[in-house]
């Protein structure tokens, strides 16, 4: 038999594309924000978490680049832009002009890569758990009560915020190895041992593993936080952080007050911010 000669087709022309660092400030990012004629909408969470990182000094060039087409189209960073006017701020970047016009739909469809991959990145273990718990803890700090998913703290944030307090590494590990026998999410699990730990270490795990515990005496808060768990877990399947979040603290401060209450009321009209318990 002979051989089959398959032939490959010959690659294009070397592309004659330009490649700069330019120091991008507000004036010129909106004189480019001018030759956005083809991009998609404005992620609005997006260009307020660089903003934050430009006006802090944390922006850092990686390679992504501000992209032009060949007649002058801005065809990739408006988000990035519109966070430099956003900031106030000068930032360097890498910008590419002389791009086909027709490379626009291979644009930024990639996976972002998430703070858990930076964890696993940097040799952490419990990356999953430690990331959200990071991430949640940074939102208490910040006074934001209430998990609404409208605070999106960015990696370099979340970054600083790790290590700035190592100890939350404890309570994602004690969260790990409580999970598989809590109705509760990890992520309340965690938050509830961190914010407790500033209190009292040594308590804050004895109530936390007590929660996930059916055999905690009657009347004892834990056990009333159990049971009310379980009620929410019955009566609609998934647990709403930010209540069980509110509920385990309720429960905390009953047990530092050696109280044995009953039952656990949410305020009426809900949670909020102003409203939400605070850890004693």
């Amino acid at each position: 038999m002979s051989a089959q000669i398959i032939s490959m087709p010959e690659p294009d022309p070397k592309p004659n594309i330009k490649v700069e660092i330019t120091l991008v400030t507000p004036d010129l990012a909106e004189a480019w924000l001018g030759k956005n004629t083809k991009n998609r909408n404005l992620v609005r969470k997006n260009i307020a978490k660089f903003a934050r990182d430009m006006k802090a000094g944390a922006w850092r060039m990686n390679g992504e680049a501000i992209k032009f087409a060949s007649d002058g189209t801005l065809l990739d960073g408006q988000n990035r832009l519109h966070a430099v006017i956003a900031s106030g701020a000068s930032v360097w970047m890498m910008v590419i002009r002389e791009l086909s016009a027709d490379v626009m739909p291979t644009l930024d469809t990639g996976k972002s890569r998430s703070f858990a991959n930076v964890l696993q990145i940097d040799g952490e273990g419990n990356t999953s758990s430690l990331a959200a718990l990071v991430r949640r803890a940074l939102m208490w700090d910040a006074g934001q009560r209430t998990n609404t998913g409208q605070v999106s703290p960015t990696i370099n944030e979340m970054q600083e915020f790790l290590e700035g307090n190592p100890e939350i590494r404890t309570s994602a590990e004690v969260a790990r190895k409580l999970q598989s026998r809590s109705l509760l999410p990890g992520s309340v699990l965690g938050l509830s041992h961190w914010l407790f730990s500033a209190i009292d270490p040594d308590a804050a795990t004895w109530f936390v593993a007590r929660v996930v515990d059916e055999d905690v005496p009657t009347g004892h808060p834990a056990r009333v936080l159990h049971r009310r768990i379980v009620a929410m877990r019955l009566a609609g399947g998934r647990i709403n952080e930010t209540e069980a979040l509110a509920l385990t603290i309720r429960a905390w401060n009953a047990y530092r007050r050696g109280e044995t209450p009953r039952k656990f009321q949410m305020p009426k009209g809900g949670l909020t911010n102003d409203n939400f318990p605070e850890p004693q």
